[in-house]
């Protein structure tokens, strides 16, 4: 795309930027689902509109203040303030897989919408070699990526010996198929490798991209909620449940997908990451124009890691 004289491709910017430095970075942009409400303006449970969530969008991240410790009755917060720079909203609303330019319900980046960034990598499941790996037919890597050929339906999962997962309360990673390989769920095993021990992301099945890295940015918690995999304007419903025996404290056993494939089609993964996430929240807009977004935001977080460490021993 040509720029015209005068302005300013953030996009271009950002990108430099991360292949330099640590400040321009790829973040998750968080929407909450809106719900109805009654006569009084009082929200009841009824979703009206679905959690907006986009990962992997560039962004350039100047913290003002960035850990003020305030005790809290729920625990300890970290508050913080700072400034995040994106390209322009139709760039954003362009992004690959998200292509949400004919969203009426998102014209805008509203006060509280969040953005999600890396405080730490807490495991990195290595997809650098076959070594713990198995599937439904016959893998390999490329040093970076790894790849299945596969035989039928079936799985493509990682098993371990245990390791830590204990800080992470997100998980992400890429992933993209050739020929008409189907997802259906991502799991993972915490302290035992049947179903009671797993958490389940469920997501409305859709068939992979050819040649497409999808980038899945989805929360690691206990309980039920909700979450999405958007691909190509498409929101992919994902709800997120957790078995009878599962506790975010135990370690990780196993990662694993569930595909629909044909023999022969391919699936590869890579960046499998369960990280620590910071989420600035939109408290204010400094700029708004053609070329770029300027937001002040406020940063909150949960309980210290050493107080979590503590109630899982």
């Amino acid at each position: 795309m040509t720029v015209k004289p005068g302005s300013i491709n953030m996009g271009r910017i950002l990108r430099h930027m991360a292949q330099r430095t640590n400040q321009s970075r790829k973040v998750t942009f968080y929407r909450a689902p809106l719900y109805t409400t009654d006569d009084y303006g009082v929200e009841g449970g009824v979703e009206s509109e679905s959690e907006i969530l986009l990962p992997s969008l560039p962004a350039l991240i100047r913290p003002a203040l960035t850990a003020d410790y305030r005790r809290q009755r729920s625990g300890q917060n970290i508050i913080g303030a700072g400034r995040v720079y994106t390209a322009n909203l139709s760039t954003i609303k362009g992004m690959p897989n998200f292509n949400q330019d004919n969203n009426e319900n998102f014209n805008e980046i509203e006060g509280w919408d969040k953005f999600i960034d890396t405080s730490r990598v807490v495991y990195k499941v290595p997809t650098s070699a076959t070594g713990s790996w198995v599937g439904t037919g016959s893998l390999a890597s490329d040093g970076q990526s790894l790849t299945l050929t596969a035989s039928d339906d079936g799985n493509l999962l990682y098993e371990t010996s245990a390791k830590n997962t204990l800080e992470a309360d997100r998980l992400r990673f890429k992933i993209k198929g050739s020929g008409a390989v189907e997802l259906r769920a991502v799991r993972s095993y915490h302290g035992g490798t049947n179903s009671a021990f797993r958490v389940n992301w469920d997501n409305t099945n859709f068939i992979l991209l050819d040649d497409n890295w999808l980038s899945i940015d989805v929360p690691f918690i206990s309980g039920t909620t909700n979450t999405s995999i958007y691909q190509t304007g498409t929101r992919y419903d994902t709800p997120v449940t957790t078995g009878a025996s599962f506790n975010y404290t135990d370690d990780l056993r196993i990662f694993r997908v569930e595909y629909n494939a044909d023999s022969g089609d391919t699936l590869q993964i890579k960046d499998v990451e369960y990280y620590k996430s910071l989420e600035w929240s939109v408290h204010s807009v400094k700029e708004l124009n053609d070329d770029f977004n300027v937001f002040n935001v406020v940063r909150t977080a949960g309980r210290i890691d050493s107080r979590r460490r503590a109630d899982a021993s």
